[in-house]
């Protein structure tokens, strides 16, 4: 569908998105007793298999807290077309041609990244169709190549309608993915529409090998004091080898892997296999206001190591809508 008709169909509607199938939302064993509301959480990413970077801390909110995650995937990620040799036998598809990856990737990855959400329990997902122009460290790329002005209007939307606790992004670190900063400085352009009081906690993830331990300090992007976090250091972090809750012989690291499993389009991608035991968080300035109590929930709830003692959980069912 093209940007003009999706974008009439969201004013017709009232609303940011217009539903197209169905996705996946777990039923929880266990949930945040103490509070009105389950955990509200926005992940918005540049590319289907981004949400690997917080895959783990993902599964817990919506698994072990009773919380909600949407998520938004800014482009169709077609420009995935170099590495996918592996996934052509798998697809029966020439997709490392980029004019046959081009045509049939965006269509591959939005699959890719459902199975993926249904392994985390994301409940909505939001598919916004931006061009994938390919890997840039220039974060002006995904502003000239997509609507931005739309994509940041549309967030506001989403964010005033569904009133997040949490909104996530990758880390716009200035050797990240030009798009991953692209859609960090668009998400928190929208969040400061709102009243300090009224914004959501905006967190910034980042994974990290062994090798690399501790990140290096992250000190905001340059030229956007929007991109300024509370300290330089993270927030938080998350090992994802914390045995699992109730199973303390399987770890975290399962559930990432078989995320990463799912994007069989991704060679390069496919690498990933537990290299990166770290998820790492920072809180951007911007939300402190308002959200400093929600994010101070959020962490109380997962804990300093994540390590909770509770009953297995049983099997579940899934439901879900997904947005185009």
């Amino acid at each position: 569908m093209g940007l003009k008709n999706r974008i009439l169909r969201s004013l017709a509607t009232g609303g940011t998105l217009w539903p197209e199938a169905a996705a996946f939302s777990p039923v929880p064993e266990w949930t945040d007793r103490d509070c009105e509301r389950p955990l509200k959480v926005l992940l918005v990413v540049a590319h289907p298999d981004d949400e690997s970077e917080c895959a783990a801390v993902l599964y817990r909110i919506t698994h072990e807290f009773g919380g909600v995650v949407d998520q938004v995937v800014v482009t169709n990620g077609e420009a995935g077309f170099q590495h996918a040799a592996p996934a052509q036998a798998y697809y029966q598809l020439h997709l490392t041609r980029e004019d046959v990856g081009r045509r049939h990737l965006p269509k591959i990855r939005r699959q890719e990244v459902l199975r993926a959400s249904q392994i985390l329990g994301i409940r909505n997902t939001y598919f916004w169709d931006q061009k994938d122009t390919g890997f840039t460290f220039d974060f002006r790329d995904g502003l000239h190549a997509w609507d931005a002005a739309w994509v940041r209007n549309a967030l506001v939307d989403l964010m005033n309608r569904e009133e997040y606790d949490l909104v996530l992004t990758l880390l716009p670190t200035a050797d990240s993915h030009g798009h991953h900063q692209t859609v960090a400085i668009l998400v928190l352009q929208a969040v400061s529409e709102f009243a300090p009081e009224q914004r959501p906690a905006v967190v910034g993830v980042k994974t990290a090998t062994l090798d690399e331990d501790v990140p290096a300090r992250f000190d905001g992007l340059s030229g956007f004091p929007l991109t300024r976090a509370s300290t330089r250091e993270p927030a938080w972090r998350f090992d994802r080898r914390t045995p699992m809750r109730g199973h303390s012989e399987l770890d975290y690291s399962i559930v990432v892997n078989w995320v990463i499993a799912e994007h069989k389009s991704q060679g390069m991608f496919q690498m990933e296999f537990g290299r990166r035991p770290f998820e790492y968080f920072w809180l951007f300035d911007i939300g402190i206001a308002g959200g400093h109590s929600r994010w101070d929930r959020f962490v109380k709830l997962a804990g300093s190591s994540g390590r909770r003692e509770e009953p297995p959980l049983r099997p579940r069912e899934f439901r879900g809508r997904v947005y185009a």
